[in-house]
């Protein structure tokens, strides 16, 4: 009995240690060069005055934020 308690104790703290970790993971923005009127995707805010970020989300992985660059209305090439 305190064989399987232990052994559902362990499993359960290596879910959660995954998950902890998955949670942690990096952030994309959509960042907007003011002077260039160019759209970049970045992992870090902007610290500079000429990167704004454009629009208000924050996308989990690359390939998300570059998609949602094709909808904002900035970022569109004309």
């Amino acid at each position: 009995m305190k064989t399987i308690l232990i052994a559902s104790c362990l499993a359960v703290l290596a879910m959660t240690a995954a998950s902890a970790e998955t949670r942690s993971s990096t952030q994309y923005f959509i960042v907007l060069d003011t002077k260039t009127k160019t759209c970049t995707v970045a992992d870090k805010k902007p610290k500079t005055k000429t990167l704004k970020i454009a629009g208000d989300a924050t996308y989990r992985t690359q390939a998300e934020a570059e998609n949602g660059m094709k909808i904002i209305k900035v970022c569109i090439s004309k």
